[in-house]
């Protein structure tokens, strides 16, 4: 009697263990033929957002050299989604007529999407060495040039390398923080009537160094956005926000001092402690990237080195995302210059399987291209919920568009936002997911360097069957829960409306008992063998005619297999589930639930099929 007490107890550990997530699966990328983007080439930033609100990731991809109507590879693109595939839109989108300078020695540099006018419709400002565009979107699938009379005044003989959509003053549209390479920083403050006017000194920001990126934060969690400036000469800087008034450098005083030259940047919450995390590139072999751990007073501190995710090569774009949907957030980076070429990075986050590290997967991953890469962005391309990766490259080679194709069963989560009170693209907002017991954290900002997306948040969720609740803090103050969400979808949640858009989790009912089963006595079940292949067997003593019923369940809770008899003479009673739904469709190899009840007792537990 102990002894089958104590196998049972056994099994299940053995089992739980298998459910954990601790065998680790190799992470898998592969390189798409997508024939638009294999006749691109010599591109910087990029960008992503759904322009024509179809339900899926569009994007806008930066050509450098300054634009030739009859050299295809100096015209930035439109790239429409139609679905997992894309179609050039960019002529008939607005865009057959770029920009370039009498000579011929402009370039373009970045891409930034952004709903300025809070219409539902992303539009676009495009950064180049010598001037600036803001286009905006009609809503109809074209675009129109409102620089002049958004008055977006361009700077002369300024060379910009992007530009940051933000609501840094909470009146609820979105304000634009210009990054300049050769200048001081410009600030536009958005007048809710299609227009702007440039503050002068920009509050403090007009920082002087080669800005490639910037980022919003709120590392004192006071509401108001602050910002932090990556520089190329000169120490980046970081910015405190007096409630939209003025900005005051405190650099040091958050220990965000970087002494590389400073390119990419992106903000992420590595260790699942609430508190967001900064990673920088730096353009140098031999100084290495810092990675900012933000901590509960707001200071950071820099763990580069403890989570060995230092050594990016000659860096530039990254970002943090969980790339194999298992609850926490990996990196990945993409370096090189010219003759100075390195594979692309990709650090994997060992925190799930245990270890408080990153670890170097570059080979592993399979996206550990060779190209010089410039900007890069993740996103669901396919709508399958996992993230796929976009490298822009320089020179004549063209961009890596990279499918994810990690095999595991891990769930996951895209929350689409839409502001109300705040602005409508609801940047700025923090959203916290918890989910048996575990939380993750995300800050809705998009930006990157030479770019900014507007795309839903995503969550990996591990082996989660449901999301416990969805706290979202929205830019206004508003702070609004949604409980009990199922996964793998894409939802939406409107400011003050809760979710409009998503289904929640229902179970089939599967009751919890206070005991598992009846164990121990002479008439306890047994099931042989566990994990199987073929099939599993249940055996128990029964009285004759008494009735039983065979449940099995997803791990998910849904209801697969259903079986009921009444037991015969003699009164051994066998039942086996060759692992055949009650559709005759054969299960998919995994954990699943088995519920065995009669008139006074239940048995549960857990069975693999392999």
């Amino acid at each position: 009697m102990q002894k089958n007490y104590v196998k049972l107890i056994i099994i299940f550990l053995f089992l739980h263990f298998l459910m954990s997530g601790n065998i680790l699966c190799a992470q898998q990328f592969s390189e798409t033929n997508v024939r638009i983007l294999s006749e691109m080439g010599g591109n910087f930033g990029n960008a992503v957002a759904d322009y024509d609100q179809d339900g899926d990731m569009d994007i806008f991809i930066v050509a450098y050299n300054s634009f030739q109507p009859d050299e295809p590879k100096t015209w930035s693109r439109l790239l429409n989604n139609r679905g997992g595939w894309f179609e050039d839109v960019t002529i008939e989108a607005g865009f057959g007529n770029q920009h370039s300078n009498a000579d011929g020695t402009d370039v373009k540099l970045g891409a930034s999407w952004g709903d300025y006018d809070n219409d539902g419709f992303p539009d676009l400002l495009l950064a180049h060495q010598d001037g600036t565009e803001l286009y905006r979107n009609m809503g109809d699938g074209t675009f129109a040039d409102v620089t002049t009379e958004s008055n977006i005044v361009p700077c002369q003989g300024c060379s910009s390398s992007s530009g940051l959509w933000w609501d840094y003053d909470k009146d609820g549209d979105l304000d634009l923080y210009l990054n300049y390479l050769n200048v001081p920083n410009r600030l536009f403050n958005n007048q809710g009537d299609g227009t702007f006017t440039e503050i002068e000194g920009a509050l403090n920001l007009d920082n002087p160094s080669r800005t490639w990126s910037s980022l919003p934060i709120d590392p004192n969690r006071d509401g108001w956005m602050d910002l932090y400036v990556v520089n190329d000469f000169g120490l980046g800087r970081f910015y405190l926000n007096q409630e939209g008034k003025d900005f005051v450098d405190l650099t040091e005083v958050y220990n965000l001092v970087n002494n590389g030259d400073g390119m990419g940047s992106s903000i992420g919450d590595y260790n699942n402690d609430g508190y967001f995390d900064i990673y920088i590139t730096n353009i140098a072999e031999f100084i290495k990237n810092p990675l900012f751990m933000g901590t509960e007073s707001g200071v950071f501190e820099n763990t580069q080195e403890r989570e060995q995710v230092g050594d990016g090569h000659f860096g530039w774009g990254n970002k943090f995302f969980d790339a194999d949907n298992d609850g926490d957030e990996d990196l990945y980076i993409v370096n090189g210059q010219t003759d100075l070429q390195y594979n692309n990075v990709f650090f994997k986050n060992l925190r799930i399987e245990g270890e408080e590290r990153f670890e170097n997967w570059s080979v592993r991953s399979g996206a550990d291209g060779n190209a010089n890469g410039m900007g890069a962005e993740v996103f669901d391309f396919d709508n399958d919920g996992d993230l796929d990766i976009l490298v822009s490259n320089p020179g004549d080679n063209p961009p890596y568009l990279y499918k994810n194709e990690t095999a595991n069963p891990n769930a996951w989560l895209k929350v689409h936002l839409e502001g109300t009170a705040s602005n409508r693209s609801a940047l700025g907002a923090v959203l916290k997911v918890a989910s048996e017991g575990h939380f993750m954290h995300r800050f809705h900002h998009g930006s990157t360097m030479m770019g900014q997306s507007l795309k839903p948040v995503h969550f990996g969720l591990g082996k989660t069957q449901k999301v416990d609740s969805l706290i979202i803090s929205w830019p206004s103050g508003l702070e609004e829960t949604i409980y009990n969400i199922a996964v793998n979808q894409s939802i939406k949640i409107v400011e003050g409306q809760n979710m409009v858009e998503g289904e929640v989790y229902v179970a089939n009912e599967v009751p919890v008992e206070e005991e598992i089963a009846v164990i121990a006595e002479e008439s306890s079940m047994t099931i042989y063998p566990n994990p199987f292949t073929q099939s599993i067997t249940f055996n128990m003593k029964l009285e004759e005619g008494e009735e039983v019923d065979v449940t099995i369940y997803s791990m998910r809770g849904l209801k697969v297999y259903e079986h009921q008899e009444k037991a015969g003479n003699p009164s051994e009673w066998t039942c086996n589930w060759n692992g055949l739904t009650n559709a005759g469709v054969k299960a998919q190899s995994g954990m699943y639930l088995y519920r065995i009840q009669t008139a006074g007792r239940v048995w549960m537990g857990k069975l693999m099929l392999r």
